[in-house]
């Protein structure tokens, strides 16, 4: 049986997308790690012979292709229709971002007319560093803190950089989708299944962006003195998510809250740089990986292990950086949430009786784009302004939303 369909799962180191191999497996895909062959091509680790890239590009350059074709032969061999490889687009070494060779491979791979899309993963940037630096700590990769420093501003731009790599390969006629590690299982499951072209129980998957207030439900809470993760507001959205994923088995969800960065220290604009359970959104307890807080990135861990704290966490002018850095960010990975989904829902989009700015944009770039877009709105914050010049698909209900939607 030939290969017709292969999947990538790329982003930055960190990540660890073991679970979604097991996922893919589970889905009876074939699975791969291109830099295990890649390792073994070269008889090192790979975070020697990546730093090889910026030495000689092309002569390393034949060595990763014939890494690949191994690779291929090997998935091929499997029998099976779909295959799920984990690759990165690109490497960070010595403050340099390089792109990985497996790029233009999967280029050729998707203008022969194969079936390929990749998936771009993406974590809070803090439980990233967490990792790389655990790892670090337990002596699975040398020390980066002299002449390899890894630091959270360093990171955004790989982050950054990385994406603008994989974007390049939908020029390919690939599939990219931007995904949070911090979305279900269950979520992340669905989107393998719909990739390698499966169905769900109820007939094709769907993508739908969930748009909704974050910013004022934050301030609210610190107004109030209450946790976030446990501040009613936030816990309400949270579980419309959950019915809507439980009631509509062929959606697959994306949630802007499954990354949250831009956390501030309570009555200021100065990036928080202790992350707690509290101060950040309330996110699911099965997604990918667990998730440790507090983590505290002018720690003594951190500076060991990764960075000079003095220089760039626990100095103001670099956390001015940063925070720009995230809202930009922000702002990237949103809209290209409302790009990559099928339709949009807007849940409470005049919560608080307010006009929310982020919220907004999403429903008008999505229909700027020709997507339906859902409001769910209680009657007692439908306004009269907000009718006019509207074109979402108002609701008063999540029960009429999933009739409209013909869910279970």
């Amino acid at each position: 049986m030939p290969l017709k369909r292969v999947v990538f799962l790329m982003g930055i180191s960190g990540l660890d997308l073991g679970k979604v191999l097991e996922l893919a497996q589970g889905l009876g895909a074939a699975t791969a790690k291109y830099e295990d062959f890649v390792e073994e091509e070269f008889k090192a680790p790979i975070y020697h012979v990546s730093e090889l890239l910026l030495v000689r590009y092309s002569g390393v350059r034949d060595r990763f292709d014939k890494a690949f074709d191994k690779m291929m032969e090997y998935l091929e061999a499997s029998g099976k229709e779909a295959a799920v490889v984990a690759a990165h687009a690109a490497y960070y070494r010595r403050n340099n971002v390089v792109a990985s060779p497996v790029v233009a491979r999967i280029a050729m791979l998707a203008s022969r007319g194969l079936e390929v899309s990749v998936i771009d993963y993406v974590d809070d940037y803090y439980h990233v560093l967490y990792r790389v630096a655990k790892r670090i700590e337990r002596g699975e990769t040398p020390g980066v803190a002299g002449f390899q420093v890894l630091d959270p501003l360093g990171l955004l731009y790989w982050r950054s950089t990385h994406h603008s790599i994989a974007q390049v390969l939908t020029l390919f006629g690939a599939r990219l989708y931007l995904y949070a590690s911090k979305h279900s299982q269950e979520s992340h499951r669905r989107l393998l299944a719909m990739l390698i072209g499966q169905e769900s129980e109820t007939g094709p998957y769907r993508t739908a962006y969930i748009s909704h207030p974050i910013t004022l439900v934050r301030k609210k809470a610190e107004e109030q003195g209450e946790p976030l993760d446990r501040f009613p507001d936030a816990l309400e959205i949270e579980e419309f998510k959950k019915s809507l994923e439980k009631e509509c088995p062929s959606l697959v969800l994306f949630s802007p809250t499954t990354i949250d960065e831009l956390i501030t220290r309570p009555g200021t604009e100065e990036l928080e740089t202790r992350i707690t359970r509290e101060n950040r959104w309330p996110h699911e307890e099965n997604g990918l990986h667990d998730y440790p807080y507090p983590v505290d990135l002018g720690s003594e861990f951190f500076d060991k292990y990764l960075y000079p704290v003095k220089q760039t966490t626990k100095n103001p002018g670099y956390l001015a950086q940063l925070r720009s850095s995230i809202e930009a960010s922000i702002e990237r990975r949103d809209l290209g949430y409302v790009s990559q989904a099928d339709m949009i829902i807007a849940y409470r989009p005049t919560m608080y009786l307010a006009t929310h700015m982020g919220v907004e944009t999403e429903i008008k770039t999505a229909i700027a784009m020709g997507k339906p877009v859902y409001s769910v709105m209680p009657p007692e914050e439908r306004s009269t302004a907000y009718k006019l010049f509207r074109f979402e698909y108002p609701l008063y209900s999540t029960q009429e939303l999933l009739n409209i939607l013909k869910c279970k």
